[in-house]
């Protein structure tokens, strides 16, 4: 291989590797965060010996999810000048972020589904299923295939999101970054209807009486939003002037 080739396959895996090294402490805080909030309310609902919905469906519906929009808009807002500034390109730094970014969503999808299992056996010991509003999400092994896919799809299309958002802020300023949110949410939002997700997706749903559609097309809906919000990041992007740092 030569070293141009080494280089163009190493900087990307070096650039993930540093964001990594750097959010693992932040993600493993939020996530220990939520655990105590989850904690202190799955405890109040075991004392009252009573509940309509999945604690952590309604938790993890909102909350998980703005936090992959904020460490997706820290790209381009906090790091692409630091890395452009010691020599690496907007193209390495793109592909290396993309894999830090799949790298979150998977733990995200991880998380979310582990979740559900958990909850499902302090339910059902707890005698807690037959007060539910709704079927349980997870309820067996194909259950929780889809939850997995779903929530990789949702965590990847928020972070995706997210990046846009913030490189829409760093090269228009802030006044039009704000204008252009509702453009750069809409790949999220249109996502959470493929797979009738809380809360965006499950609101228009059923304000639309829309049943869930099937994983198939939400997985092809979810594609299309990622390549979309990816793409237009891409170009932003590439074409983008750093701005100096003073001080």
């Amino acid at each position: 291989m030569s070293e141009r080739s080494a280089r163009i396959v190493n900087t990307p895996l070096i650039v993930s590797r540093a964001q990594l090294r750097a959010a693992l402490p932040m993600i493993a805080g939020y996530w220990g965060v939520m655990a105590v909030i989850y904690t202190v309310i799955i405890t109040a609902v075991l004392a009252a010996g009573d509940t309509e919905v999945s604690i952590w469906a309604t938790s993890g519906g909102s909350a998980p999810k703005y936090f992959l929009l904020a460490v997706g808009v820290m790209l381009t807002t906090v790091f692409l000048p630091a890395y452009v500034g010691n020599g690496v390109t907007r193209r390495h730094f793109v592909l290396g972020g993309s894999l830090y970014l799949l790298v979150i969503a998977a733990v995200y999808a991880v998380i979310m589904t582990l979740g559900y299992v958990v909850e499902h056996g302090i339910y059902t010991s707890a005698d807690l299923m037959g007060g539910l509003q709704e079927p349980y999400p997870v309820l067996n092994v194909t259950d929780g295939l889809v939850a997995l896919v779903a929530e990789l799809c949702i965590g990847i299309v928020y972070l995706c999101c997210g990046w846009l958002m913030g490189t829409c802020f760093y090269r228009c300023g802030n006044w039009l970054g704000i204008g252009l949110i509702p453009l750069t949410v809409a790949p999220a939002i249109v996502t959470e209807i493929g797979f009738d997700a809380l809360w965006f997706g499950h609101l228009i749903n059923n304000g639309l009486g829309i049943e869930r559609p099937p994983l198939a097309v939400g997985v092809l809906m979810a594609a299309a939003c990622i390549a979309v919000a990816w793409s237009v990041n891409f170009a932003l992007v590439r074409a983008v002037a750093i701005k100096k740092v003073s001080g």
